[in-house]
């Protein structure tokens, strides 16, 4: 009788902890899923499909210190960089890492490259490789973005 008292509460601790691992699949699938969109939007040029993934009231602060604050501003924006200076750029984003915080609410840890880059005269740039920090949340069955901050690493020093 003592043997049943404690497998019903491993059995009840399995269980819970299948769940939870479950849980943690079904977020990072959720959100590679949506890097993909953000990728296949941003590729296409499509401003209006990436600016949809970010919630109503996000934030996206760029590489360059620029805050863009909601999902209009984040959309305007963006239509400003693709008839600019983004204009035929192309991205490659690698999740590194995802974790949830909470229900509802989870962070994503990724790497980027933006390669099409050309000068004010034309010429092509390298690629541009940095990392970004995104929070998700979720609203409904979807996850959007509510705050993103991007950065590029200063080159290493020279050699001496």
């Amino acid at each position: 009788m003592p043997k049943r008292v404690h497998v019903v509460p491993l059995a009840a601790l399995a269980l819970a902890l299948s769940a939870l691992a479950c849980s943690q699949a079904s977020v990072d699938t959720a959100i590679r899923n949506r890097v993909k969109q953000y990728e296949a939007a941003y590729n296409a040029g499509d401003a209006d499909a990436m600016a949809a993934i970010y919630a109503a009231d996000a934030t996206h602060t760029y590489v360059t210190g620029l805050t863009h604050r909601g999902r209009v501003e984040i959309a305007n924006g963006l239509k400003e960089q693709f008839t600019g200076p983004m204009r035929g750029t192309q991205m490659a984003i690698t999740p590194l890492h995802i974790r949830p915080l909470a229900s509802g609410v989870a962070v994503e840890e990724a790497s980027f490259s933006v390669s099409g880059l050309k000068d004010p005269s034309g010429t092509a740039l390298p690629p541009v490789n940095g990392f970004c920090l995104a929070v998700y949340r979720k609203d409904g069955d979807q996850w959007f973005v509510a705050a993103v901050q991007c950065m590029v690493p200063p080159p290493p020093p020279e050699p001496k």
